[in-house]
């Protein structure tokens, strides 16, 4: 029983914050903030002894049945007391990142979640935040959509593309009432959208609301609904913990990272439903097949991660063989009979001192794109000395600054690279050669970008090719047109280096 009073008074906060908020517009508008403060009442009074806190359902019932002109102190000694109770189960104040350029913004924010209990921190650019993000921990981040460095769009995809961050709750808030905008919001993984100017009682309780929910979700089960394996923030947890323990044994540590083999070709043939089969057949074989003392954890789609204890980089490749080799012999079998052979790639690597997880899984899956361009179906390590072939990619850019940026940063990566300064120039290129990968700006000379995308993917030899389409910042109508014409990704206009290599990445894989 004490375990549920517990979670019951731990889910006070957003309550709290509802009842508040109610009670400030009482002088608003007072039959609407009544209903809404007896309605709230009502729900603690009917919980709050089956809890065990005939207290709490005491109060509540005060406040419901309270007269028009004694609501306002009933709700005061309602709140009161549950504060008491809420904060005697708070040890942790919650710690909240507000990334905002504007300082009367951040301070204002910073006054209002203080005065909640929540210690705040404030940051003025996306570097500013991230560098934040790197050396603490945090439970909620405020996010402004306009920063000096960077689209907070961008902002959003690189914290959902980090293991540190991908779960870390995001409110957004924005000056633009901009129904796109607020639904690409919403997709790249924001959990809540706010308009300037802000409703400081408002944004208290959803703050409360997605705390709570965060929270919740923490408790839940470490592992991958779909397979059963650990998932990433389980995975994080145990490289830690091993991390530290090989340091002080002096022993060897390795993690790779796996990826199905042409696993959107079983989702095509086959159907989903098959597919989340292969999954579950395909981690089984595998689980099975290693240790007992490694782990494997479902790290998104058909990728895996696998944390190899007391394990070398060669040990760790000879043990990842093996599990293809037993694959192969265990092909999957649909409900007609039908045999679906499954492979996989993989990169193994040996961590080094001091190294974290992000390092270490970006070591692993660089030798995880190795296999998968000499051929898929094998597992690399770091020096496995073997021949790939350059990607080529076609670029369609006719800004000099911008193509100058982009083919310097991509030519030192070792791409091959095919350069056309006009739409037409381009497209007659994609007839003529298969590429691994296309960029096309929107705005060009013979030809602009949307009808360069649209006819090389009804006659060309890249009809499926991978492309990523350039735009200026804030063209929501570009973005949209794109996709719905066939582009993979955009970026958007200034951009990072390190954001289109990203993006390129993870399409050529």
């Amino acid at each position: 029983m004490e375990d549920f009073q517990k979670v019951y008074i731990q889910k006070m906060g957003s309550r709290i914050e509802a009842l508040l908020a109610a009670g400030q517009r009482l002088a608003i508008n007072f039959e609407e903030s009544a209903t809404s403060i007896r309605r709230l009442a009502h729900s603690l009074r009917g919980s709050g002894a089956t809890y065990g806190f005939p207290e709490i359902s005491e109060f509540a019932a005060k406040t419901e049945d309270a007269p028009d002109h004694e609501l306002s102190s009933a709700l005061d000694e309602l709140v009161k007391h549950i504060q008491t109770l809420y904060e005697a189960q708070r040890p942790d104040r919650e710690h909240i990142l507000v990334v905002d350029d504007s300082e009367e913004i951040r301070l204002m924010l910073s006054v209002i979640l203080a005065k909640q209990g929540y210690k705040v921190a404030t940051a003025e650019t996306a570097k500013e935040g991230m560098d934040k993000l790197e050396s603490q921990a945090f439970n909620l981040m405020i996010l402004d959509l306009v920063l000096p460095d960077i689209d907070g769009r961008n902002f959003l995809i690189k914290m959902r593309e980090d293991h540190r961050t991908v779960n870390l709750p995001v409110l957004v808030l924005s000056a633009k009432n901009s129904p796109q905008i607020k639904a690409e919001c919403f997709a790249l993984g924001a959990d809540d959208y706010f308009e300037k100017p802000l409703d400081p009682a408002l944004l208290t309780t959803r703050v409360a609301v997605a705390l709570q929910r965060s929270h919740a979700l923490e408790k839940e089960t470490r592992s991958d609904a779909l397979t059963g394996l650990a998932n990433r923030a389980a995975f994080a947890e145990a490289f830690e913990s091993q991390r530290k323990l090989s340091q002080r044994n002096d022993t060897a540590l390795s993690v790779a990272m796996l990826d199905i083999d042409h696993f959107k070709k079983i989702n095509d043939d086959y159907g989903h439903i098959v597919g989340d089969d292969v999954l579950r057949h395909t981690s089984e074989i595998i689980r099975v097949k290693l240790r007992q003392s490694d782990l494997l954890a479902r790290w998104g789609g058909e990728e895996f991660a696998v944390l190899l204890p007391a394990t070398t980089e060669a040990m760790g490749k000879t043990a990842l063989e093996n599990v293809l080799s037993q694959l192969a012999q265990q092909p999957y079998v649909n409900s007609k009979g039908e045999q679906i052979h499954v492979s996989f790639s993989g990169g193994v690597y040996q961590v080094k001192i001091d190294e974290d997880l992000s390092h270490t899984l970006s070591q692993a899956d660089a030798n995880l794109y190795r296999a998968k361009a000499s051929g898929r179906n094998c597992v690399l390590s770091t020096n496995d000395d073997i021949e790939v072939r350059p990607h080529s990619i076609l670029i369609a850019e006719d800004d000099d600054l911008t193509a100058e940026f982009v083919l310097h940063r991509l030519r030192k990566e070792g791409y091959e690279l095919d350069h056309h300064t006009r739409g037409d120039a381009a497209l007659e290129a994609a007839r003529k050669n298969k590429y691994d990968l296309t960029i096309f700006d929107v705005k060009m000379p013979g030809m602009e970008g949307f009808e360069l995308l649209q006819r090389m993917r009804s006659d060309s030899l890249n009809k499926t090719t991978p492309v990523i389409m350039l735009t200026s910042m804030g063209s929501e109508q570009d973005i949209s047109r794109g996709l719905h014409l066939g582009a993979n990704d955009y970026v958007l206009k200034p951009f990072s280096p390190m954001e289109l290599l990203a993006r390129i990445r993870r399409l050529l894989k």
